[in-house]
């Protein structure tokens, strides 16, 4: 039930905004709407508005449309009277600005949402390397453990998300990753680089694990934490005058120490505090004891930006996101990427739901990546799509001619067959990871 929730209410977002793009500008071309719906097949819900336009949900929840008076040989077409209100005698650049309006509306709702992430705060995993694959890409090019990736390929490096985001650019290429860190600069070789991967990992192909930093994210009551003085947000930085490289460290002289007094040195809001810790000990059901200090780590940092610092920031994520997902298509039509990562509503109802039970922010993050897709994926040069309707008014601006409905209906009838087969590849590829995964 979560899974088909979180599916329904991100198709509900991303269609409506899309098809509010068309809806808004066709309206202000002075073109009439139809219908306004969100959903294809029958209809389950409706009402008309003072204009005549019929806003609906329908049955299946997987898309939506703006029906247009005199759009296509689908439609209504014009009476005499009604021809100043058709989108068949709208001028060229109005049929441009209608067809284009709905992808610039999903983007701009990417960029919204990015914003808002970025100004309420997410959590984000610092590049620190925990653990090197033996005989990996990473290993061979002689990064180690405890290192901060500082840049990939001459961009800065913030985060784990930062890292996955510049490797998965790099997907099906072959040559050197160029990553620099805290102790030196690497060239990971690379050759068609995952071309064959199904859903590649790209962090843990490369070889490398994300490290967990010593920050203190919860401390229990009554517990030899609590006694201590360790409060929430505090960085452990050495224990006994030995340096703390990570939460695992903090685990393995724990564990080894139960009742013994442990000295800690620890950072809390840019100050250095001393504190003493003594471990409880706990039996293990082989008899044996270890310590407990009753914290857990936090997992990453909360990053928040202010609500002007955020504007050019995540104006850039959107635009990395667009390079990404425009290359991603480009390196699937060439071969560079497997196919089989083309997903449909399944997989996406599997990603909605999984990030949903997450929290909002990822959930949140996946709206963004979508409806970046959707918008791009929409421009495609295809008849049927918003891209193709953008090259029919681009042809019939410059020729200063009208495309013979005939013309536009072959072309609609190619895009339809390119459409529907590109979703029955996905909806395959779907349902052989369902097979797969069971």
């Amino acid at each position: 039930m979560t899974y088909l929730i979180a599916f329904v209410v991100a198709i509900l977002i991303l269609v409506f905004f899309h098809e509010l793009g068309h809806f808004l500008v066709a309206r202000w071309a002075g073109v009439r709407v139809l219908t306004f719906s969100i959903g294809f097949g029958p209809k389950i819900w409706s009402f008309k508005d003072k204009r005549g336009t019929e806003y609906q949900l329908a049955a299946f929840p997987i898309g939506g449309y703006v029906r247009m008076l005199g759009e296509d040989e689908f439609s209504a077409q014009p009476e005499p009277e009604e021809m100043a209100e058709a989108f068949s005698n709208a001028k060229p650049i109005h049929k441009v600005a209608i067809a284009a309006a709905g992808p610039f509306a999903s983007l701009l709702l990417g960029f919204v949402i990015i914003y808002g992430i970025l100004v309420t705060g997410t959590r984000e995993l610092e590049p620190y390397v925990g653990d090197v694959a033996l005989n990996s890409p990473a290993m061979n090019a002689g990064i180690g453990l405890g290192e901060e990736i500082l840049k990939v390929d001459g961009r800065e490096m913030n985060s784990w998300q930062d890292v996955s985001l510049a490797l998965a650019e790099r997907l099906g290429d072959t040559g050197s990753i160029w990553i620099q860190t805290d102790r030196g600069e690497y060239d990971v070789q690379i050759d068609s680089w995952l071309s064959d991967e199904v859903d590649p990992d790209v962090v843990s192909e490369l070889g490398l694990e994300p490290e967990l930093r010593a920050h203190i994210g919860y401390v229990a009551q009554d517990s030899a934490a609590a006694d201590a003085g360790i409060q929430v947000g505090d960085y452990i930085s050495h224990v006994n005058g030995g340096s703390i490289d990570s939460w695992q460290d903090v685990v393995t002289v724990v564990r080894a120490n139960a009742e013994q007094r442990l000295s800690l040195t620890v950072e809390r809001d840019g100050e250095i505090v001393y504190l003493s810790l003594v471990p409880r000990s706990i039996f293990a059901d082989d008899g044996t004891t270890f310590g407990q200090a009753g914290i857990s780590p936090q997992i990453g940092r909360l990053v928040r930006y202010g609500p002007i610092a955020a504007i050019p920031l995540a104006f850039e994520k959107t635009i990395d996101y667009i390079a990404l997902t425009v290359e991603s298509i480009y390196k699937m039509i060439v071969g560079e990427v497997h196919a089989g990562n083309l997903g449909g509503p399944v997989r996406i109802a599997e990603f909605a739901g999984d990030l949903a039970e997450l929290g909002i922010t990822p959930y949140l993050m996946l709206l963004a990546l979508l409806t970046i897709a959707l918008g791009l994926i929409n421009l495609l040069p295809i008849p049927m799509l918003d891209g193709g309707h953008v090259v029919f008014g681009l042809i019939e601006w410059v020729s200063n001619k009208p495309i013979p409905i005939r013309v536009q209906a072959i072309g609609m009838r190619v895009g339809l067959f390119i459409v529907g087969s590109i979703m029955i590849f996905a909806l395959y590829n779907d349902i052989a990871r369902l097979i797969t995964s069971s």
